[in-house]
């Protein structure tokens, strides 16, 4: 028997939408994509067998109606390269952000499409190797050569140069940043 809707949507709402965040960069896009994966979870959740599989059906879902919204060129404009990065509100008042934590978000967000998914799955949802293939349909091969790709990526933007010239981590930044 399947688990009441409104577990599932307390369970899981928060990191779908935080994932939706990392394919849209864009508020009301990732709202949008994770209310319809919930959607047609409502519709079709008699059909999933396993109640472990409904974690993996709904980032498998989602993903597929990105791609299915983005291919049709009317929405998430805000994703291209270009466009500038939101950054995602924590919703809950008494949880405090540290800077570090946002540095690397923001960095997060700057990677590119393929590279973004595989990181934000495998750090932000800890799926395994196996299980980002089958979400994001690509070879388990593509998954570890942009995760090693997209964690360099994200090393080189949070140890930019500072004026100097010297490379400076994040946690030094975010330090010298709180104090002056």
């Amino acid at each position: 028997m399947p688990p009441e809707l409104q577990t599932v949507v307390d369970d899981h709402y928060q990191n779908l939408y935080r994932f939706a965040m990392s394919l849209t960069r864009s508020r009301d896009d990732a709202w949008d994509l994770t209310q319809e994966a919930f959607l047609r979870l409502a519709k079709k959740r008699s059909t999933i067998r396993s109640t472990g599989a409904i974690k993996s059906w709904l980032y498998t879902t989602l993903y597929r109606e990105f791609i299915r919204v983005a291919k049709r060129g009317s929405r998430f404009d805000s994703w291209e390269e270009n466009g500038p990065a939101e950054t995602v509100d924590n919703e809950k008042s008494d949880q405090v952000r540290t800077t570090e934590a946002q540095d690397v978000m923001d960095s997060l967000l700057t990677l590119k499409d393929g590279y973004r998914q595989v990181v934000s799955l495998y750090y932000l949802e800890s799926y395994s190797y196996k299980e980002i293939a089958a979400i994001l349909e690509i070879p388990i091969g593509t998954v570890m050569s942009r995760l090693a790709r997209g964690k360099e990526m994200l090393r080189v933007q949070l140890t930019k140069p500072n004026r100097k010239g010297n490379l400076v981590p994040f946690s030094e930044k975010t330090r010298k940043s709180s104090n002056g």
